[in-house]
Order: C-alpha cells, then structure tokens, then sequence
C-alpha cells in the first residue's frame, strides 16, 4: 500500500530534517518579524504566576507554581521553595503523609521524564526515578509505591507494550518490584490514590476512556487489595471515609452517581442528575463535596454522609474547579476563569491559600447553536468590552470525555486587543453533559463531533464574524476534518500536535490506547467510517483557509508525522498552509518561555491572515 511521504515519520531521516527547515524557514519569512512585536505582551499575561497543581500532607501544602521564569514548588504556609529547576515543566508533586519527604515528576514537554525525591528537612535529592513514571503512595516503612508504563519494552512480569504496572521500590537500597498489575493487557491505564488518613491505597484501572474498574486495600499490603467496581461503564476515585470508598460511576443517564463500598455492600448515596454531570467528588470526615458542571460551569455541592443536600454554591462568575483534595475537615481545590489565573483555594468559604492579582477585565458571555440533527451545542465568548462583532477564534476538542470549561485566557490577549473573541464550544465527545455526551461523539458517532463545530462557526459568521478555527491533539484532527470537508466554511485554520492518519494513529507511539475511542481501523466497518473523514485522506485540491500546523519533535504521545505529513499532502493540494516544528518540546508541554514564543507564533499567524 502506498503511504504518501511515508518517510516523515523518521525524524531522523536528513529529508525529515531539511522538510522542517525549509519550512520553519518560510513561516518565519512570512510572519516577518511580528511575532517579536507580540511576544511581549504574550510573557507579560502568560508569564504571571498561577498553580499548576498541588499536594497535601498532614501540616502542609506543596503548590506547583507556574510562571515567567519557569515552574517552581513552594510549601506553604511557610513560602518556602523547596524545588526549581530551569526549562523543565513540573507535572506533579507527592509528599510523604509526614511532611519530610517529597516526590517530584517532572519532564521536558514529553511523557518521558523523572520523579526525584526530595528530604524536605535539609532539600537534599534521596532518590530518583526515570523513564515513563507517574504518581507516588508512600508507605509507613520507608518505601513507595509508584507507577511505570513500559513503552519499548515488555514489563519484567510479561505482557505486551504499552502496558502499566505499579512498582514498589526501597528508596535506600534502590530495590524495587513489581506488586500489582501482572496479566494487565495494554490498553488499560492505571491511576493510584492514596488516603492516608485511611491508610487505604485505591487503584483506579481504565480500558481507554469508556470502562472503568476500582482496587483498594490497605496501603501497606498488595496481597489484600481487591477489586471493588467493575460497572463496564467510566469510574472516578471518590476518595475514602470511616473505612469506606467512595466512587462516581457513570451508567445511564452518564452524569454520575455517587456510591459507597463497605464491605461487600454497595450503596449509591448521590443518584445521577438527569442532565449535569458530576466532575469530581471527594468523601471527607463531614460528608462528600462534589463538583458539578451546569452548562459546562464548576458548581460546588455539599452532601452528608447519607447523601442529603446541606449547601450549594457557584463562583461569581463562570469558572472551573479542578483537583479537589481532602486535608483534614477542610476541602480544597483549583479554581480559575476566562479572567482570573489558577488559584488555591479553601472551598469552604473561598478562602485564598493563593490566588493572582491579575483580572483580565474580560466581558463572558454565552449561548447556543443548533446542530445538524436540533442538538443544542452550548458554547461561551469572552473578549474585551465594547468589542463589536469582527474576528472570532472558535476553539473546540470534542474528545476523550474531556470537558473544556472556563480558563485563563491571558496567553491570548494580544489578539484580544486587537479585536477578537475568543469562542469556545462545548462539542459531543466530551463530558460536558455526562458519559452519553461523551458517547455520542466516539467511533461510530465521531461525525457528530464535526457537525456540532461547524453548527457554532455558521452562526458566528451569520452575526458577522470572520471565523478561525483552533484545536489541538484530538482538536487538531477537529479542525484537520473540517477544513477537508468543508474547506470554505473557516477563514483560518491553526492545528496543534494533531492526530490526522485515521487508518495508522494505531501503529504510532501509543496510539493503540485510542482505538476506544475513535474506533478499530482493523474492524472493516470501523474502518470504512474511518476513511469518510481521515484529513490525511480527504485531502482535496480546492481552495483552503490559511493554514498554520504546529507540532513538537519531542512529542511522544502524538507522532509528529502526522503534521508532517498532512502539511506535504495540504502543499499538494495548492492550500496555503505553513508548519511550525518546536524542537524544545513534546505534547505535555513546554517550559513557559517556550510555549511563549509558540503562543506569539500562532497569534502573530492569526493577525496576518485576518487583515
């Protein structure tokens, strides 16, 4: 079978490397200098420091903070920094349930990289893990659980690639084994969470992202920990009370009902909504707090251990809740808006453990389009006030059930200023309004997921907006299909890290891990519905938008071929396309400096094509 440019999925291959030059050499000539103009003002908002993410122990916070200069990890309340470590993106920190150790992961902007774990007494590295590592539960006898995906190769218990195991490791001897996961085939994801104050370690194992089951037992013993739920349907840890685990199960109607395991019983305690979803829940000593989504907004509701509603409460303006932990009798959590950068709060009574000065000042505003078959798409604008209808930036990823929600939108203000709006939809495929919307918009229904985009860009432009499209990963296959489907419909296309060879995403990195997802190219049927929209194989000659694809030669979750590729085959067709290769990074992202010039890039690109 032929398989055009087929050579530039070796990225060592001298023809490779002269395609990328030649072609970073042409964005750069016709960007013409702008993107030294932007960058300023793209570090000046981008640059301010937010939380990346967090951590709690018995008498501390540790908070990833991201900003300007890079990530750093501070301990609160005292301030204090305890990690920084130039050009490297922090993806998560575990401490020890004591305080006096702490683990670190960190990488370059691929998945690839390392935890080093840190004596918070005197600052000193105690030991360091390496490879595809994620995720540390501490054991009362100096040892930790962590968790390893073998990528190159076999686990040492046997099995196929990619697989996951968790791995129990001695941090003096360096002596490790593998304790859980033995048999697991691949295609199965593993998450662990500890509850220390449960001494209870649960484990959370996911066939792609439609089937879950859930493992707990007591954190210092592998050999009891059982299987609890195995519903066929998406699970979410809930974390663990007075000897009880707790889980969101998303069955019918998919928006997620709380339930608790004790024992063998199995009880629901929160039923499912009819049409809000449950984002995140977590049981603690006076109940379970639970984050639920209302038109794709964070709202905060407060249940009793019997499951009765005592309070609820949403942020003033449209906002997001992420990462919900239990510290004591206290809950805490992430929250952010289109105007207001990441924060750390106290949910309970918004308390700040630390927030941004910054507001962007933005007016939020949102609606409704309708889709091909009446289906309501919800979607949200933000832009500086006063600004009349001209230019839009739709965003949209459709995917994974990963629901997009309000985010700082800093990084963009220099087309903000300079007129635009920023749009982002809320499309089938993701969870937005429960597991059936995720459904509706995977495999077979994948169509659905188009539709809905183009449904929310019509209306735009029959209000008199001119129209770019933005998505990136499962986004940039979005708009990758909506450009060769409908070429006319957008008047600019930008398309990051994307997956776009529908027929061989399969075969490259881990993407046999999506085959939940979009659906079997080795299935015949599955196959066929494939082909129908596959931008690697719906490339037409015809007259396309102004088109910029952005990818990263580290990236190892979304083989930069795909861009590669499907930028040779757009010049084919006569498309005004341009690609942009970051060699700094990967898919999970870049040290701030990095992404800053990216985001300027892509902006400076956007302000040339629109006029």
């Amino acid at each position: 079978m032929n398989i055009p440019y087929l050579y530039l999925e070796d990225l060592d291959n001298p023809r490779t490397r002269e395609f990328i030059e030649s072609h970073s050499k042409r964005l750069r000539e016709f960007l013409n200098g702008l993107p030294n103009e932007i960058l300023p003002e793209v570090l000046s908002w981008y640059g301010v420091d937010y939380v990346y993410t967090y951590e709690v122990c018995k008498s501390k916070a540790f908070v990833v903070i991201r900003g300007k200069e890079g990530f750093r990890v501070i301990e609160k309340p005292s301030d204090k920094v305890v990690f920084s470590k130039p050009g490297v993106v922090v993806w998560g920190v575990h401490p020890s349930p004591d305080c006096s150790f702490l683990g670190v992961g960190y990488t370059v902007g691929s998945d690839e990289g390392v935890i080093e774990i840190i004596d918070t007494r005197n600052n000193s590295v105690v030991d360091k893990l390496e490879g595809y590592v994620y995720s540390i539960a501490w054991r009362s006898d100096g040892r930790y659980y962590y968790l390893r995906m073998y990528r190159r190769e076999p686990p040492p218990d046997g099995g196929d690639v990619p697989s996951e195991r968790i791995i129990l490791r001695d941090m003096e001897s360096g002596k490790e084994e593998v304790v859980w996961g033995k048999g697991l085939p691949r295609g199965y994801l593993v998450n662990i969470h500890p509850v220390y104050e449960e001494d209870i370690l649960i484990i959370m194992v996911s066939k792609g992202w439609s089937e879950g089951k859930l493992y707990a037992g007591p954190l210092g013993d592998p050999g009891k920990w059982r299987l609890l739920l195995s519903p066929g349907v998406p699970l979410k840890p809930a974390g663990a009370s007075h000897n009880r685990v707790y889980a969101v199960v998303y069955d019918e109607p998919g928006t997620g009902r709380i339930v608790e395991v004790s024992g063998e019983r199995i009880r629901e305690i929160v039923p499912a909504h009819a049409k809000y979803p449950v984002e995140e829940a977590v049981a603690h000593d006076e109940g379970i707090t639970v984050n639920r989504l209302i038109d794709a907004r964070s709202t905060v509701e407060d249940y009793t251990p019997d499951g009765r509603l005592v309070d609820h409460w949403e942020p003033k303006e449209p906002s997001t809740i992420v990462f919900m932990k239990r510290w004591g009798n206290r809950v805490l959590g992430q929250v952010e808006s289109f105007n207001k950068p990441m924060g750390l709060y106290d949910l309970h009574g918004m308390r700040s453990l630390y927030e941004s000065s910054v507001n962007l000042g933005l007016e939020v505003t949102e609606d409704w389009a309708d889709s091909f078959d009446g289906t309501k798409i919800h979607y949200f604008t933000a832009k500086e006030p006063g600004v009349e209808a001209g230019k839009a930036l739709l965003y949209g990823y459709g995917g994974f059930g990963i629901s997009l929600t309000p985010g700082y939108i800093g990084h963009l203000k220099p087309i903000l200023d300079r007129g635009f709006t920023y749009v982002m939809v809320n499309l089938r495929g993701g969870r937005e309004y429960g597991e059936k919307w995720h459904d509706m918009g995977r495999r077979l229904n994948k169509r659905k997921v188009f539709e809905d985009y183009r449904a929310v860009a019509r209306k735009l432009e029959s209000q008199g907006y001119k129209v770019a499209g933005w998505g990136s990963s499962n986004g940039g296959l979005l708009i990758a299909t909506v450009i060769t489907q409908d070429p006319e419909l957008l008047d600019a296309a930008v398309i990051g890290y994307p997956v776009i060879d529908m027929l061989r995403f399969h075969k490259l990195y881990i993407g046999s891990l999506w085959i939940d997802e979009y659906g079997d190219p080795g299935n015949p049927e599955e196959r066929d519905y494939l082909l129908t929209y596959s931008p690697m194989h719906n490339v037409r000659t015809g007259r396309y938008p102004a088109t910029l694809i952005y990818t990263g030669l580290h990236d190892d979750r979304v083989h930069p071929g795909h861009a590669l590729r499907f930028t040779a085959m757009l010049e084919d067709a006569g498309a005004p396309v341009y690609l942009r290769v970051e060699t700094g990074s990967g898919h999970m992202g870049a040290d701030p400096k990095i992404k800053a010039r990216e985001l300027a890039d892509i902006q400076a690109f956007l302000i040339k094509v629109t006029g």
